[in-house]
This record gives structure tokens, C-alpha cells and sequence, in this order.
């Protein structure tokens, strides 16, 4: 029996490994349709993510300008966002603060948030803004709300979907993490965890002081700098929650 012929032109991902891509998947937390979305296409309002790297940023994102962002580099435990791969969310407001709670409060109890599984989840709210006329009109809008389970957590008698699935791969939930773990001992995955395109009107304040961070933050230089917009096409696609 003759082999099937092969062809080689950007691999496959091996089994019980993660992929990390040389171009980073920028999945956006839709705060207007309270879904996620690559581009243009939707996975849904419920995801549970393993996080592997978390940074802060000040800038200018899609048409939100001069603010605090978190930058989320995760892979997704439950959801129909694609699994096995690594990809990058930005939260400000409400969402990062919670976030931010959530953290600390796991923090507290002596545990490394990392090592256990967050979902995040949308939770909608009503307020107002003007038009392009100046009317005060009614609006609608989501941020995230975030919970954080055990990894390994088994969950009997719950409706909820991603906690079904959580629970339907609790017995392998550590092997996923020793995966993702093996995956950035490599120096050339760690290094692709760079989103150029989307920080390319922020400035990472990680590494600053408070002081550092509040010059920063009130300089009209960085201000300025950081209001040129990008396109049109370019704002759509990177408007995010």
C-alpha cells in the first residue's frame, strides 16, 4: 500500500502541547455585545482561561485614548474559543478592577492565582451617553466579572456550562498546565509574547514607580503622543470592553 504524500508548510501542534503563534490572536472582550470575538467572528459570552502573563499598560487602544489597561495572555480551558492555543485580551474599567480584586483576594489565601483557572464572565449595565448630536441617549454595555476556581475542581450538579466542561477535564487539568509550563522554558516562545500591533500607542508602566506612573499619566507630552488614531479599519477591529 503506497504512503500518502505529505506536505510541510506551517506544522501542526504535537500532541499534549500548546501553541504559542508568532503573530499574537488578539481575542476582543466585546463590551457592546457582551460576546468574544476574533475579528469578526464570535465564540460566545463564557470562557475559562489559564492566564500565563499579565502586564499593565497606559495608553490608547481602538477608540478608548489616555487609559489604565490590563494586557491577558491566556489559554482557554472551556468555551469555544480555540484550546491549546495562546492569545492576548486587553481590560480596562470595570473589568480590570474587578479583575484586579480578584487577584488580591486569591493572593491573600497564599495562593498563586496563576496555578488555578479564571472565568471571567459578562455582566451587562445601563447608562447614558450623548450622540454625535449632543442628545443624552440611553445605552447598554458589559464589562467582566471574574471568578477564579482550583484547578482540578470537580463540579456535581451544575448547569453551568464551562463548569461542566471544567469539571469533565478536571483529571487532566494539571497535565495542561505542565504543558503550558514546558512551553515558555522556551526562551524563543516567552518571546513571543509581544503584542506590537495593539501596544503600539501604550506605554508598559510594570517596571514604574507610583510617582513614575502618575507623571505619566498627567504628562501632555505622553498625551499627545499617544493621540495620533490609527485607521478607520484599525479602530473597529481593535475596540474592546
Amino acid at each position: 500500500m503506497s504512503k500518502k504524500s505529505k506536505i510541510s508548510v506551517f506544522g501542526s501542534k504535537p500532541a499534549n502541547a500548546i501553541i504559542i503563534p508568532e503573530l499574537p490572536i488578539t481575542v476582543r472582550n466585546n463590551c457592546q455585545s457582551g460576546r468574544w470575538t476574533i475579528g469578526e467572528q464570535e465564540y460566545g459570552s463564557k470562557l475559562a482561561m489559564t492566564i500565563i502573563k499579565f502586564s499593565k499598560f497606559f495608553g490608547s487602544l481602538g477608540q478608548t485614548q489616555n487609559t489604565l489597561w490590563g494586557q491577558i495572555w491566556f489559554v482557554a480551558e472551556a468555551g469555544d474559543l480555540p484550546q491549546g492555543v495562546v492569545m492576548v485580551t486587553y481590560i480596562k474599567g470595570r473589568s480590570l478592577s474587578d479583575f484586579n480584586c480578584k487577584v488580591t483576594e486569591v493572593m491573600a489565601r497564599g495562593i498563586e492565582p496563576a496555578e488555578g483557572i479564571f472565568v471571567p464572565e459578562f455582566v451587562k449595565h445601563s447608562g447614558q451617553k450623548p450622540d454625535e448630536f449632543g442628545v443624552i441617549k440611553p445605552i447598554n454595555y458589559y464589562s467582566l466579572s471574574w471568578q477564579w476556581y482550583e484547578r482540578g475542581a470537580k463540579f456535581s450538579n451544575v448547569q453551568d456550562p464551562i463548569l461542566k466542561q471544567l469539571d469533565a477535564q478536571a483529571d487532566k487539568a494539571w497535565a495542561r498546565l505542565e504543558q503550558i509550563a514546558a512551553a515558555l522554558e522556551d526562551e524563543n516562545n516567552q518571546a513571543r509574547l509581544i503584542d506590537l500591533e495593539a501596544t503600539r500607542n501604550m506605554v508598559c508602566i510594570d517596571h514604574l514607580s507610583p510617582h513614575e506612573i502618575i507623571r505619566l499619566m498627567t504628562s501632555d507630552e505622553t498625551k499627545n503622543m499617544m493621540l495620533l488614531p490609527p485607521k478607520v479599519s484599525e479602530m473597529e477591529a481593535l475596540a474592546v470592553s
